[in-house]
């Protein structure tokens, strides 16, 4: 399979109820480098983008500071879901025994390494930003609103801060605990770390599922306090995961042109591009559903959120998120040879993650930028936004998310050698 390493005898493990286990093992771990070029591409992003960040700031003019935050809520975001959607993914192969995705999981595991820092800019988001991202952060505006006062058990500052702690920690640890089997098994080739994995991937599927709807509801929903939509977490959970295949995509291809992943074959990028296909149709099942609901009700306080996002200059964005994140890789994946093609996959890869920051993008900005205009009585303030601290946001946490998944996967062996599905994984084929 690999011209670094070899195929050893098959061997038998125990896993203590009487039924042995065999596999074929690999001699070695499967070594990977970062590039010296990738490196010094993702520090020159972290460069940039603070460069920018400070340079728009500088030229944003009246109370820069509100559109400062909403641009790093964003960029935490979109880095945040994609670890965590990352985390989904690995969770998913061990529950459902998927020996396919072995020899390619090693890439959302790295991805998900990423979360203490996810974790980190969403507490300096939270504790910096906070007045200039959320009215129920000021206590003049909550005494004179009846609907925030009843919402402020919830919605304030404890228990905003505290929820980032818990729901990311959680997120932190249980995919930590993935991680740290699947490697351990890479040197004792014991059994017993794929059966822990499997509880683990189930303990993280039910917190996941109840955290991340509490989560979105706190730090994306509440921008907009007076709306709510029951939809809401299923949403962000569409959203993390389509954009999570798309990024393990881009690496798995990266990865398997630059020979480092010679184990990796075209059924195996046909899967995860059926995975961002998939997610990609859900997402938009998901957008539609919330949207007519909401149309078909015509409950005022549900109807703003859409109708502030069809203005003059909004609705031409709201109208480009669903060709980014449905049109776009709907049609073109629909083939099955284009789900193969890395010529197609790489463009539509990008696609969905400039869709998916849109989507975050269009949840965060109206909403702060309509707070901020009465707050401040700046009539003048209108939409959309874009320059320097848009870029810069984003450049600033991709850098710093370039720079700590490679080094991640570089710690350990690319293939996972001892897994008890390494063989069915190397010969999958559809």
């Amino acid at each position: 399979m690999s011209n670094t390493h070899e195929h050893a005898a098959e061997l038998e493990h125990h896993d203590g109820h009487g039924h042995d286990h065999e596999h074929a093992e690999v001699h070695g771990p499967v070594a990977f480098a970062v590039p010296g070029g990738l490196k010094k591409g993702a520090l020159g992003l972290i460069v940039a983008g603070a460069v920018l960040l400070g340079a728009g700031f500088a030229t944003a003019g009246e109370h820069p500071t509100w559109r400062l935050w909403s641009n790093l809520l964003i960029a935490s975001m979109f880095f945040a879901l994609l670890a965590v959607g990352a985390g989904f993914i690995v969770a998913i192969m061990h529950v459902t025994k998927a020996g396919w995705g072995v020899v390619t999981r090693r890439v959302p595991e790295a991805m998900t390494t990423y979360l203490p820092v996810a974790l980190l800019t969403m507490l300096v988001v939270g504790g910096l930003g906070m007045h200039d991202l959320y009215e129920w952060s000021h206590p003049d505006i909550v005494a004179e609103d009846h609907l925030l006062r009843h919402k402020s058990a919830m919605l304030n500052p404890t228990w905003y801060l505290g929820s980032v702690a818990v729901i990311i920690g959680g997120w932190s640890l249980l995919t930590t605990l993935l991680r740290k089997n699947s490697v351990a098994q890479d040197s004792d080739g014991d059994v017993k770390h794929t059966g822990k994995n499997i509880l683990t991937s189930v303990l993280f599927l039910i917190f996941f599922g109840l955290s991340i709807t509490i989560g979105s509801l706190i730090w994306l929903m509440s921008i907009e306090p007076h709306w709510f939509s029951t939809m809401f977490g299923v949403y962000q959970f569409s959203g993390a995961h389509k954009a999570a295949a798309a990024a393990g995509t881009l690496f798995l291809i990266y990865l398997s042109k630059n020979g480092h992943l010679k184990q990796v074959n075209p059924s195996h990028i046909h899967d995860w591009g059926k995975m961002m296909f998939a997610f990609s149709t859900f997402w938009a099942y998901i957008w539609v559903s919330q949207f007519l609901l909401i149309w078909y009700a015509n409950i005022p306080e549900e109807t703003g959120y859409f109708l502030l996002r069809q203005e003059p200059g909004w609705i031409a964005l709201f109208a480009l998120n669903v060709i980014l994140n449905w049109v776009i890789p709907f049609f073109t994946l629909l083939p099955r040879p284009n789900k193969r093609n890395p010529a197609v996959l790489v463009p539509v890869a990008i696609v969905v993650l400039l869709g998916f920051w849109l989507d975050l993008y269009l949840q965060v900005m109206p909403g702060t930028s309509h707070f901020t205009a009465e707050h401040h009585k700046l009539e003048h303030l209108h939409g959309p936004f874009f320059g320097p601290m848009e870029f810069g946001a984003m450049a600033l946490l991709g850098g710093v998310f370039l720079l700590v998944v490679p080094a991640m996967m570089a710690k350990v062996s690319l293939v996972p050698v001892k897994d008890p599905y390494l063989q069915e994984s190397l010969h999958h084929q559809q």
